[in-house]
């Protein structure tokens, strides 16, 4: 009995000393400072000292483990380099990155805030409050009222002893200065002389129990932007309390149905609620969402517990949900309620707790893992959690007889986000080419032709066609608009510019068909020949040209620029509605104006810009006013000594030219100096002089054929 009393006694220390409590610490960046709020139960003492460069947070949690994985998701600074954890139990060790110290208060006591300041560690506040000391009562000689002795005074104080008393004004003193309502200019520690006149009443007998308040107690929770509002999440739903494996049993589908739906009306054709609410469960937990909503119909009552089925059910049936989502806001929860909140949300928050979700999961039976499995991983890749989604795809392959398209177009997205584009393009193509893929296949061909346009490649003819014939399909589906932007996009793609045009034009006007249109006319500048783009750009209607993005008007501005069309290029140029890239957009003005010969309005264009580009168009402007040397001065600066030197040649200015640099101009400028130079005369000897003037001549006529050369070279 006694070996079997300890083997029961060990076993039970250790379950209840392996589970570890998990403390989540969140961080924010503020003007000044950086926070941390680490979330402890009520009553949980703790404390935060300085260390070198650092400090370090304790809190008297058994085998407590902080969750620190989005901390540097939301900071900015360096104040905090480093936080880490030796072991479960052990304290979070905090490393600094500047000159810092920190302090820290206790919030609606549950929320440790830790503050990271530049500055130097100050001592404890607790030690620069003098003891307490209270006067004594006045002694009185007569009473105020003989005939009436004094009542027992009764004081609505909190019992609270000196250490609590310190605590407490130090918290209140901290939140006084992080609210920036009172400044904190605390001396050494250290005994020092009161100042306090007043004599206190406190009737005999009284506790000295002291309550320390501020007008900020009257606010309600009303605080500031700087305390985080972690209370006003919607609280967990457990999964004993959710209960989704409990919606069915051990028995078979068809058996329990049947059960279920043969004492589901009872006399006078009135509903068994309790029978119709598992009913639907089970149809829910077994995936068929459209049976679950219509055996929810029967109840004619909400509740939590039908929302709840309500809304797993239309996330099984692919449909939006049509009522308030039961599960919001609790993708933090360490329960099945986050997978389902993740689902519902369609999105990943950042408190979402990965590993709950995973398990939960994980704990799905087979067939709800083939078909949310892929919904799940695109969900992660979105939030580039790309470690989760393979995990889940992998768990999807484990319990598929068969590799489903939803199941592919997923790896095809998770390879899209580690940079893979072969696979992407293979297993998008495999997606294509399934004979079984239903939506999975015109939506996959839409990814393939943003694929191929985002890296300028082509469509093959198949492609094209089989987009064609998808946005005949799927014309009045939900898809319909998304494959005519596909093909679209496919036409300009297949160099069919024309008719991807009046396709586009055609397209109802929203932020999708915006995107078409600037995708079309992008791949026009760039690959259409000068007749079709100036044909399909200078008739473009108006609404499309305000539709245009900055980048795309830019683009399509410059071709027009380097084809000669101001007037079309300054309407592009001068767009109320942009606001971005005004360099480009100031050089646009600037070729327009010189194309109109211009040149000082081209100059009052470019005042403000100091890049190369503008300084090229400056130049050219100074020769258009025929000051060539002030061009060769702006040239020389930008790096291009043959322009300069060619410009300065021009100028008749030579000696300003580079000679030593082997470039056209140079050898250009050597041979004009070589030319212009006299030819030397022998007066004393008049048949050496005319036999060096025959030479001279030949010589000048081989420098002239040698410069008209070298003028003539591309």
């Amino acid at each position: 009995m006694t070996r079997i009393a300890f083997l029961a006694l060990f076993l039970t220390a250790a379950a209840t000393g392996g589970v570890a409590q998990e403390v989540t610490v969140r961080s924010g960046e503020h003007d000044g400072y950086t926070r941390l709020v680490a979330q402890v139960p009520q009553g949980t003492e703790w404390a935060v000292t300085q260390t070198k460069n650092g400090a370090r947070l304790q809190v008297a949690l058994d085998d407590v483990v902080f969750q620190t994985g989005s901390i540097f998701q939301r900071l900015t600074q360096n104040r905090l380099a480093a936080v880490s954890q030796v072991n479960p139990g052990a304290a979070l060790e905090m490393e600094f990155g500047c000159d810092c110290a920190a302090s820290a208060f206790l919030f609606k006591d549950t929320m440790i805030v830790v503050d990271i300041a530049p500055g130097t560690a100050l001592p404890p506040i607790s030690k620069d409050i003098p003891p307490l000391t209270l006067p004594k009562a006045a002694r009185v000689e007569k009473p105020l009222i003989p005939t009436h002795p004094l009542d027992p005074l009764t004081l609505p104080l909190l019992g609270l002893n000196a250490r609590g008393f310190e605590e407490q004004l130090s918290t209140r003193l901290l939140q006084g200065a992080d609210r920036d309502i009172v400044d904190l200019n605390i001396a050494p520690a250290g005994p020092r002389a009161s100042v306090d006149d007043h004599s206190l009443f406190i009737p005999p007998g009284a506790e000295l129990n002291i309550n320390v308040t501020s007008v900020l107690d009257d606010l309600n929770g009303l605080l500031g932007p700087d305390i985080p509002q972690l209370e006003k999440r919607p609280p967990c739903v457990s999964s004993a309390e959710l209960g989704f494996d409990k919606w069915t049993d051990n028995r078979p589908f068809l058996e329990q149905v049947s059960a279920l739906r043969s004492g589901l009306f009872h006399e006078f054709d009135t509903i068994d609620k309790a029978r119709a609410l598992q009913l639907a469960k089970l149809y829910a937990y077994s995936g068929f969402g459209a049976e679950a909503l219509r055996a929810l119909d029967l109840l004619k009552v909400q509740s939590e517990d039908t929302s709840r089925v309500a809304a797993i059910a239309q996330i099984l049936d692919d449909t939006r949900l049509t009522a308030p989502n039961p599960f919001a806001g609790l993708q933090r929860c360490e329960s099945d309620s986050a997978l389902w909140a993740t689902l519902t949300e369609g999105h990943l928050q950042e408190d979402a707790n990965l590993t709950a979700i995973e398990q939960s999961f994980a704990r799905l039976p087979d067939h709800l893992r083939r078909y949310i499995g892929p919904t799940l991983a695109e969900i992660l890749v979105n939030r580039q959690e790309i470690e989760a989604a393979r995990r889940v795809l992998r768990s999807v392959d484990r319990v598929e007889t068969q590799t489903s398209p939803s199941a592919v177009q997923a790896k095809a997205k998770v390879a899209t986000a580690e940079g893979d584009a072969p696979r992407t393009e293979a297993l998008l193509k495999e997606v294509i080419t399934t004979s079984d893929a239903a939506l999975e296949a015109p939506l996959a061909l839409a990814r393939l032709v943003d694929k191929r346009w985002l890296d300028r490649g082509a469509v093959s003819p198949q492609e094209l066609g089989l987009a064609a014939s998808y946005t005949v399909e799927f014309r009045r589906s939900e898809i319909g608009p998304q494959m005519l932007r596909t093909h679209a996009v496919a036409l300009s793609l297949a160099n069919e510019h024309d008719a991807a045009l009046n396709l586009a034009g055609e397209l109802p006007e929203n932020a999708d068909s915006a995107e078409t249109l600037n995708r079309v006319m992008l791949v026009l500048t760039e690959r259409a020949d000068d007749t079709t783009f100036l044909r399909r750009a200078l008739s473009l209607p108006k609404k499309h040209i305000q539709g245009l993005t900055t980048d795309t008007a830019i683009a399509v501005a410059d071709r027009l620029a380097s084809l000669g069309f101001s007037k079309s290029v300054l309407k592009l140029a001068r767009r109320p509605q942009d606001k971005l890239r005004r360099g480009a957009r100031a050089r646009l003005r600037a070729r327009a104006a010189l194309l109109d010969q211009r040149p000082h309005q081209a100059m009052l264009e470019l005042a403000d810009d100091p890049s190369d580009k503008a300084v090229q168009l400056r130049a050219t402007a100074m020769q258009a006013v025929g000051d060539f040397r002030a061009a060769g001065d702006l040239m020389r600066i930008t790096g291009d000594p043959d322009a300069a030197n060619r410009l300065f040649w021009l100028a008749d200015l030579p000696d300003e030219a580079d000679p030593n640099t082997d470039t056209k101009f140079s050898q250009v400028v050597q041979a004009t100096q070589s030319l212009s130079r006299a030819p030397s005369r022998q007066a004393q000897k008049p048949l050496a002089d005319a036999a060096s003037l025959l030479q001279d001549s030949a010589d000048t006529r081989q420098r002239i054929g040698e410069l008209l050369a070298t003028l003539g070279q591309e």
